[in-house]
């Protein structure tokens, strides 16, 4: 008998082994693949558009925000933009938008074990209307946003003043649920210092304005990375990112299109590109600072001279290297309302010319193009092209913390380089409040009629409302020509061999999705 049960136990063991080795399907992957390897993504852009690691004192910016590694919100947005549950597993809209309910997991901890509740949702929602933190959509928050109210442990309701589709969005985009206990603990600077969140990263190390640096979690409730750790470099120079992908130092860059031939041509190193993430435009400067004396640019001739002055075509194929394309439309095409027959300005210098002369100008005149570092190489280009119609444009050259500075002083002369779009919303007001309303930090120009009309449209509570007021809103921006549209981006990164998958999210900037990058084992 006692042989017999050491035979029925091998032969249960043999077989449970057997199941175990043949079908893996049966063990989760985060048993399966131990979470090895580093990942180093050098960026361009600034990463540290904030205080440590404090989302709620992000102000916006091109650099990979922690909100996206170690912060989750209440939705996230899948490949195709489209908001899908996070922490809340369902939402609903109250009749006439009185206000919106969120259903939260019961199954989500910070990173120090808490479980996630409302009580937090509720917390992270006021400490991000602080006035003192600066969190970039705090403007509108604190005008739509009437209250926040724990119904229980797992539903929360925020109630508004009006309608506002998509401030969920904008609250995974850029900041996501804060832990209550925690930071009321260690307060501010510590949690700047050392912030915990419940992303599929937790924080590790950072030094302002040069790295940060975050480690996999395990057992992630969405989605566990199969690596270890993400560390990002901040590294201004476009070449010496490039260097460091081609000796190894970095896995991921990201590019401008002049580097993107020579990654093309290494059999080792491949392109992957996020499309439609920005509308690069030129701003009128002069629009907003009228009283600071006479400008060219108040005359809307000269601004339709100046665009069309400027060769978008030749510039998108010979300086971007296609990574760019002539774009003349205000929306993403992700957005409602998109219209693709919109097209940009035609290149025209006698045209341009003839308009110069008739506003005054026969000979042109001096003005200056603002822009951060990273954007010298196209710049210059726009400067030729306006110089050969008489503008001549000097071109000033910021870093990119003293860029923010520059650009939310509102004290720049003559054109500032920004985006019409910018990581693009189905929803059109939620994406055009950014640039179009006056009271937000990153809207340069516009005008009480652009302003006014952006967050009236936020009141829609159909998509089909929204897509009218976004074209409407469009042609509004279009026809008042406070912006000079330039092209739409397709923005490069350059990927090693150490990287099996890579996959940035479309027209998303920052790329996210880091925790499903996937090394070559």
């Amino acid at each position: 008998m006692k042989e017999f049960r050491c035979n029925l136990l091998f032969g249960f063991c043999l077989v449970m082994l057997m199941l175990i080795t043949t079908i893996p399907s049966l063990v989760p992957a985060e048993v399966m693949a131990a979470q090895t390897g580093d990942v180093v993504y050098a960026v361009g852009s600034s990463a540290f558009n904030r205080v440590g690691g404090d989302p709620a004192t992000f102000s916006g910016g091109g650099g990979p925000s922690v909100s996206h590694t170690v912060f989750d919100g209440l939705t996230i947005e899948d490949w195709d933009k489209r908001d899908v549950p996070a922490i809340a597993k369902s939402w609903e809209v109250a009749p006439g938008w009185k206000h919106v309910d969120f259903f939260l997991r019961d199954d989500v901890e910070f990173h120090d074990g808490i479980q996630v509740t409302a009580e937090d949702v509720k917390f992270s929602f006021e400490t991000y209307n602080r006035k003192d933190l600066k969190f970039i959509f705090s403007p509108l928050w604190r005008r739509r946003i009437k209250s926040v109210e724990v119904v229980n442990p797992y539903h929360v309701r925020v109630h508004l003043n009006e309608a506002y589709m998509g401030f969920w969005g904008q609250f995974g985009f850029g900041g996501g649920v804060l832990p209550k206990k925690y930071r009321e603990r260690v307060g501010d600077k510590g949690f700047a210092d050392k912030p915990i969140g419940t992303g599929p990263f937790k924080w590790v190390d950072y030094k302002q304005d040069v790295y940060w640096k975050v480690e996999a979690v395990q057992n992630h409730y969405r989605h566990t990375p199969e690596y270890k750790t993400l560390k990002f470099i901040y590294v201004p120079e476009h070449s010496t990112r490039l260097a460091m992908l081609k000796s190894g130092e970095a896995d991921i860059v990201s590019l401008i299109g002049p580097l993107v031939p020579q990654v093309k041509a290494d059999p080792n190193l491949r392109i992957v590109s996020s499309k439609y993430v920005t509308g690069t435009v030129l701003a009128y400067a002069d629009l907003f600072s009228r009283r600071r004396g006479p400008s060219p640019f108040h005359d809307i001739r000269v601004r339709k001279a100046a665009s069309l002055a400027v060769d978008r075509k030749i510039i998108c194929e010979k300086i971007l290297f296609g990574t760019a394309e002539p774009y003349g439309e205000v929306l993403a095409p992700v957005t409602l309302g998109y219209d693709p027959s919109v097209k940009p300005d035609p290149y025209d210098p006698e045209a341009a010319k003839a308009l110069l002369a008739e506003a005054g100008y026969p000979k042109g005149f001096e003005t200056t193009i603002n822009t951060n570092k990273i954007n010298k190489f196209w710049t210059e280009a726009v400067a030729a092209n306006l110089a050969d119609v008489g503008i001549k444009a000097k071109v000033e050259l910021y870093e990119g913390g003293t860029w923010v500075k520059a650009f939310r002083s509102r004290k720049l002369r003559g054109l500032v380089s920004t985006v019409s779009f910018y990581n693009a919303l189905r929803e059109g007001p939620a994406n055009l409040s950014n640039f179009y309303v006056q009271i937000m930090p990153w809207c340069y120009v516009s005008t009480r009629e652009i302003s006014a009309a952006v967050i009236k449209a936020g009141w829609s509570m159909t998509e089909e409302d929204i897509a009218d007021w976004d074209r409407k809103i469009s042609k509004l921006i279009r026809e008042s020509r406070i912006n000079m549209h330039l092209w739409a981006n397709h923005t490069p990164y350059g990927v090693g061999p150490r990287i099996e998958f890579y996959k940035p999210k479309a027209g998303s900037t920052p790329t996210q999705a880091y925790e499903y990058i996937r090394l070559r084992r």
